[in-house]
């Protein structure tokens, strides 16, 4: 059995508007990490719906076992970057989450290079939302979406901000996959596997989804789930990703370095 760092966990997104108490939040995904065999859990929230302080509050009822990240919204980069600075600085919060379609922002933006750029000087990664879905059911389209980000643009980031770790989410999903594993064939370029490890592998198989990981190189995966505790589905929870994972045609090592160790080194270090 594999010790188990979950790379990717989310407060509810109205918890801290409700009023919920950041305690109460954290026992709650403590019970959840308990119940799922996580060892850690790295807790990413979204700006402005969930403060950093709440992270940092939430982080103090288990510091041994939670790892808290920042988040702030990148325009206007003056206000994100003092912001960023405080929470790494002064909340010991130990990396940045991005998320372009809750957030409102296109990735071409100079105020968001900026914000990658303090980051890495910094000397913590950045959790980028990557994940394309079909919306061929939708009744409704915009013909116009500027917070929706082409696979050029996250191509992009590695050569905007060359010292930042990037960790784009979800590997691009299905519609994407393939496109982004090229993109992560940068130095500084990782990608995490939640939520669309169950759809990649349904649909390419286990062999060929193993095939793309050696390909890149199992130290470039970081197993998260995209859990909200309470919320997530069983379905979709971390139980049936990691199954997905145990059953790929990997060796124990590989395993271990995508379920544990690449985000033991890559997320849990303390930032510079």
């Amino acid at each position: 059995m594999h010790q188990v760092v979950d790379a990717h966990v989310h407060p509810p997104l109205d918890a801290e508007e409700k009023g919920s108490s950041p305690r109460a939040v954290a026992e709650r995904l403590l019970e959840w990490m308990d119940a799922n065999g996580v060892l850690k859990a790295v807790i990413l929230p979204i700006a402005p719906y969930t403060s950093n302080e709440y992270v940092y509050k939430m982080v103090e009822v288990a510091p041994e076992r939670l790892v808290g990240f920042a988040s702030v919204v990148p325009n206007p980069a003056d206000r994100a970057v003092r912001e960023l600075e405080r929470a790494v600085s002064d909340l010991g919060l130990r990396g940045l989450k991005l998320h372009p379609p809750l957030q409102g922002f296109c990735l071409r933006s100079t105020h968001v290079w900026r914000v990658l750029r303090r980051a890495g000087e910094l000397g913590i990664p950045v959790v980028i939302h990557a994940l394309w879905v079909d919306e061929s059911t939708l009744y409704f389209k915009s013909p116009y979406k500027p917070w929706e980000n082409t696979i050029e643009d996250y191509a992009m980031l590695p050569y905007i901000a060359p010292e930042t770790r990037i960790v784009y989410a979800h590997m691009g999903g299905l519609l994407r996959f393939k496109e982004l594993v090229g993109v992560a064939t940068h130095r500084n370029v990782y990608l995490d596997t939640s939520y669309s490890i169950l759809t990649i592998a349904r649909e390419l198989g286990l062999e060929r989804l193993a095939h793309y990981i050696r390909l890149l190189g199992a130290e470039k995966f970081l197993f998260g789930s995209d859990t909200v505790p309470g919320l997530t589905p069983e379905e979709l929870g971390v139980r049936a990703q990691l199954e997905v994972i145990g059953k790929l045609p990997l060796s124990e090592e590989e395993k271990e370095s995508i379920l544990r160790r690449n985000a033991e080194n890559l997320l849990c270090a303390p930032a510079r």
